[in-house]
């Protein structure tokens, strides 16, 4: 038998044990029997060591295969819970407790402005506008100084040119 006919030959043990694997899943019969066959135990005489009946497991085990999915045997309606002996004062405490230990951690992580920092930027803008109303009546005070200041220079300057011409004349 060469290489390739054994791997052939594993392939098809794995497959046949799959398959059996999957027939004792799906066919209860099957389980029990091989139940009966296969101690639960890992001695066959740990039961008596322990004072134990092996067919309490068996009966358990057929207990919670018959048993209502856990959904259902665990479902329970909101009107039925006593809502008496819920605080929702002492609850509401301790979360405005945690907020107010948290509060700095959070308003870091998450880049929050407080009233502080919104007050800061209010004083701040006010003092910006008042300066840039500053700036404007300079400049306009600026514009009227240059304009007198141009106009001042010009007549000079014409001034220096009858001179000029005057000279030039005679």
């Amino acid at each position: 038998m060469d290489a390739t006919e054994a791997i052939a030959v594993i392939i098809l043990i794995v497959a046949i044990v799959i398959l059996v694997y999957y027939y004792l899943l799906n066919s209860p019969g099957a389980m029990d029997k091989l139940r009966g066959y296969v101690p639960t135990s890992a001695d066959a005489h740990m039961d008596e060591v322990l004072g134990g009946n092996s067919s309490d497991v068996a009966n358990a085990v057929k207990e919670d295969d018959n048993s209502d999915s856990v959904t259902k045997r665990i479902k329970v309606k909101l009107s039925d819970i006593d809502m008496s002996g819920i605080n929702t004062d002492a609850f509401s405490s301790k979360i405005d407790a945690f907020l107010d230990a948290k509060s700095d951690e959070l308003i870091k992580d998450w880049s929050l402005a407080t009233t502080d920092d919104i007050d800061d930027l209010q004083t701040k803008f006010s003092q910006t506008t008042s300066n840039v109303d500053a700036l404007e009546k300079d400049f306009i005070e600026f514009k009227k100084s240059s304009k007198e200041f141009q106009e001042a220079t010009e007549e000079k300057l014409s001034e220096l040119d009858k001179r000029i011409e005057s000279l030039e004349n005679n």
